[in-house]
């Protein structure tokens, strides 16, 4: 049932990405608004952790289970009745609310009811594979139900999820009572975190279409670094911090999560390229590209289920080394892909980033949760839940953001430019916009304006994932050299 949970959760990361060229086809969606639609849940999602995680201590880890499992059914169902795509956005945010309090809840309740290292390491596999397989099933799940539905099922489809939840949770979960914690939650620290990451994702995401040296850009990117630094000054002196700052000298702790964080953030934002590649351009349905998408889930389920062998067989630094170099050599595959390319050639890359990270954010996880005291279960690990879910954030932005400004790049600076008239603002938004534009342009041009837009998201596909694939690389490189074997982790 927890891992049920924590699957609800991880689908809607990624569940709207093969419903993104839908929304723009049919709320006239632009690039930033798809990023928006994606990262709005993200956003709170990732922002409010760390205050659930002080609830989680204080209120009891059934109760926060139960509590965010209502929120996220309630705002799944408003989510997948709006009809725009700014109430979109805002229904996306507030489930996410949902979403932050009933996934550290999750984690700590499994920590509580597995003691014996064996018995942990089995169950914080089945909870990472739960995590990677919701993520991972979310495309195929949303091409099934744009099948034969209006893209709004795919939210509606939690609804009866949460109530089956609420109804079993409540009678078989533990509802002990929580020791007294002295103090209140610290609602400052959850507002400062939440607005930090906003302006800066709003930042990155903007960053394409206002210039980089916009002012609104660089004065909401300043801002949210501003308040990220109030946030952590904050947290070094308030007596309740909802981010224990000093969890991050446990050296296994902080490099855990940094190393899933990384890896989360590079799903994430391939998963948002990757989706849109096979319907804009190798032309798939919904439904076809979730298919081509659950190979990606297997892989992370199989990866998931050899971690504990592998663990025990490498201990955990080479198993975190060996998903790392899975990863990278995945991106690396996948940033050769060219015009010219099929489905079968962006396959391998694709399983080998599945498998590399099925392992990785298990054996991260079982670090985590053995570096922490047992009054801190539920603040580490809605601190690594958080760290994950930023990474998902700012990595749909980043790579986004990579993607659009490439994109836009290539349409500007190409001859026929100047040619599109009142159809320039359009082509830029996004492919579909381009390919609007080209069904109402002359033959010749409209097929220069297809083959134009295709060129430039290729582009920008290549050098998002190519990005992604050495930021991990340096990540593998500074494992393999800074930290000792078999302690790293």
């Amino acid at each position: 049932m927890l891992s049920f949970g924590l699957f609800m959760a991880s689908l809607d990361n990624t569940i709207l990405n093969v419903a993104l060229p839908t929304l723009a086809r049919e709320l006239g969606a632009s690039t930033d608004e798809l990023q928006w639609t994606v990262d709005a849940y993200q956003v709170t999602y990732a922002g409010l952790l760390l205050v659930a995680g002080a609830l989680v201590d204080r209120w009891g880890k059934s109760r926060t289970f139960l509590v965010g499992t209502a929120c996220f059914g309630g705002f799944s169902l408003m989510a997948g009745l709006v009809n725009t795509t700014g109430l979109l956005i805002a229904a996306r945010s507030l489930m996410g609310i949902g979403a932050a309090l009933l996934a550290p809840s999750t984690l700590a309740l499994v920590s509580m009811t597995f003691t014996r290292r064996k018995e942990r390491t089995v169950a914080f596999a089945l909870w990472s594979g739960a995590n990677g397989a919701g993520g991972a099933v979310g495309p195929l799940l949303s091409g099934i139900l744009l099948e034969h539905f209006r893209w709004g099922a795919i939210f509606l489809i939690n609804v009866p999820i949460a109530v089956g939840i609420l109804v079993v949770g409540t009678f078989v979960l533990p509802h002990t009572r929580p020791k007294p914690i002295p103090g209140g939650v610290d609602v400052p620290g959850s507002i400062l975190s939440t607005l930090a990451l906003a302006l800066v994702c709003w930042a990155v995401i903007s960053a394409p279409g206002l210039g980089v040296g916009s002012p609104l850009v660089l004065g909401a990117a300043a801002a949210g670094v501003a308040l990220m630094v109030a946030f952590i000054r904050w947290e070094s002196h308030v007596t309740n911090p909802i981010l224990r700052l000093s969890l991050f000298r446990i050296r296994r702790f902080s490099v855990a999560v940094a190393v899933s964080g990384l890896v989360t953030a590079g799903g994430a934002g391939a998963l948002f390229v990757l989706t849109q590649y096979l319907q804009f351009l190798l032309g798939f349905t919904p439904l076809e590209t979730g298919v081509r998408v659950l190979p990606i889930a297997a892989a992370m389920l199989i990866g998931a289920l050899a971690a504990p062998r592998l663990i025990t067989a490498l201990h955990l630094k080479r198993t975190v080394l060996v998903g790392l170099a899975q990863v990278t050599i995945g991106f690396g595959w996948m940033a050769t892909t060219t015009t010219e390319s099929t489905f079968a050639y962006l396959l391998p890359g694709a399983v080998l980033f599945g498998l590399g990270a099925g392992v990785l954010v298990p054996a991260a996880t079982q670090a985590v949760m053995d570096a922490l005291p047992p009054d801190a279960m539920g603040a580490g690990s809605a601190t690594n839940t958080a760290n994950m879910q930023v990474g998902s954030a700012l990595g749909v932005a980043v790579i986004g953001s990579i993607l659009s400004a490439r994109y836009r790049g290539v349409l500007t600076s190409n001859e026929i430019w100047d040619q599109l008239g009142q159809w320039q603002e359009t082509a830029l938004q996004s492919v579909a916009g381009a390919l609007q534009a080209a069904g109402q342009l002359p033959a010749d041009l409209g097929a220069r304006l297809e083959d134009l837009a295709q060129l430039g998201f290729i582009s920008g596909m290549q050098l998002s994932l190519a990005a992604s694939a050495a930021s991990v690389l340096i990540a593998l490189i500074a494992v393999a050299v800074l930290y000792p074997r078999d302690r790293l982790l």
